[in-house]
């Protein structure tokens, strides 16, 4: 294999807000690399899970290739799944008065605003769990009212509260879970706690990935290195990635360049409060270190992302040239039949972005993590990065000549 492609990657993945054990995490790892190992004719094979002491870290090992290329990867998952599942755990009577403070805090701060501005889908997207919320409220009030009206019976009004309470938590019940309105109160309530730095353990856990970072980057042998986030585990990425040249500022120089990836970004969902300052901090010593490499990918059919909007000048930041911006379409990563079993379930669509394609495509994370076209060249020549294997998941010559020649930008 020419030296220019990669033989061994450290893969660092950081999810979003779910409740993902590392068995979890695991077992969907292989189940959707069988879908990558299909769509590219190559094979594949996964080691066992080892989880650290404290348990914050998780990492296998993965071996992939074709008839005349080979990758081993480094995979590390850094968990805050703990968060997510002790969040589910909180009563409803709690979830329900948090999770609506949350939102209107963003509202009275002019956060929302400010979402609107930007892109206006995620300030639609925004507003829903908050216009769920008050709809029931006002559906309980009204049904409450219209009972106790034809009642008949003496001093009736008094029953308008606690028979709208009783309403509400028969709708809560029932349509709560219907549009993830728990899901989207916990994940509110949780940034909010992010930005004001509230969150018991929170930043020590981001501090202990930030060390295990550095320590990855003197230890590994790999050719590149990847740091992914996605969803919230984007901007909690990047945080880690700065305090990690905090560290070491050497971090992505020595040979071992250092890249960060944003797929399905919220970063924009906290650094757009005024009260994330220092997260806007970070923004800026990422964005300005010439060691790190960072791409965003974004896409129209994710509302959760917010499409064609470039965080940093977002943040009123001068323009480094980062983050890369690259728009993908999701319908064009999976067969036509899969994508409109899901395309109205808005979460699915978003978690596309860290789960297997059934159709060879420039956006893989699959190949993202595991394929040997280092990640800059797939970003560059995004066209020359599919055309570049043949039928049998071979490298073709003539691909490995187009990737090192030039850039083209693919066709969307």
């Amino acid at each position: 294999m020419p030296p220019a492609l990669v033989r061994k990657r450290c893969f660092v993945q950081m999810i979003g807000y779910e409740p993902v054990g590392v068995e979890h995490q695991h077992h969907r790892f292989i189940r959707e690399m069988a879908r990558f190992q299909k769509a590219w004719s190559v094979r594949g094979k996964v080691s066992p899970a080892a989880v650290s002491g404290d348990g914050t870290v998780a990492n296998w090992t993965v071996e992939t290739g074709g008839p005349n290329w080979h990758v081993t990867t480094d995979y590390y998952y850094f968990r805050w799944d703990d968060f997510v599942a002790a969040d589910a755990k909180v009563n409803d009577w709690w979830r329900f008065p948090l999770g609506t403070f949350a939102l209107l805090e963003f509202v009275l701060t002019g956060t929302a605003i400010k979402y609107f501005i930007v892109a206006w889908r995620y300030g639609i997207f925004f507003l829903s769990p908050l216009m769920y919320v008050f709809g029931m409220v006002w559906l309980a009030i009204s049904l409450a009212r219209v009972v106790v009206r034809y009642s008949g019976q003496p001093h009736s009004a008094l029953w308008v509260a606690p028979l709208a309470l009783g309403v509400f938590v028969v709708l809560r019940l029932i349509f709560g879970r219907m549009l993830f309105i728990r899901y989207a109160l916990d994940d509110w309530h949780l940034a909010r706690q992010i930005v004001h730095r509230v969150r018991p353990g929170f930043d020590e856990r981001l501090d202990r990935f930030a060390r295990e970072l550095v320590r990855i980057a003197r230890d590994t042998d790999a050719d590149e290195i990847v740091v992914d986030g996605h969803s919230l585990g984007a901007p909690l990425a990047l945080v880690v990635v700065d305090r990690a040249l905090r560290l070491d500022p050497q971090l992505g120089r020595r040979g071992k360049p250092l890249h960060l990836v944003s797929s399905g970004s919220s970063l924009l969902k906290l650094a757009l409060h005024p009260a994330a300052g220092w997260l806007r901090e970070a923004v800026g010593s990422v964005s300005n270190a010439p060691s790190i490499y960072w791409v965003e990918f974004q896409a129209l059919a994710d509302i959760i992302n917010m499409y064609k909007v470039d965080p940093v000048a977002a943040l009123g930041m001068p323009a480094t040239g980062k983050p890369i911006i690259k728009i993908i379409r999701i319908r064009r990563m999976v067969e036509e039949a899969t994508y409109k079993r899901f395309h109205l379930n808005f979460l699915r669509i978003h978690r596309q972005a860290i789960m297997g394609n059934e159709r060879r495509y420039f956006y893989d994370y699959y190949m993202l993590c595991c394929g040997p076209v280092p990640l800059a060249k797939r970003v560059a020549d995004s066209e020359g990065a599919v055309a570049a294997f043949a039928a049998d998941g071979a490298l073709t010559e003539a691909g490995q000549i187009a990737l090192a020649a030039g850039a083209r930008e693919p066709s969307l």
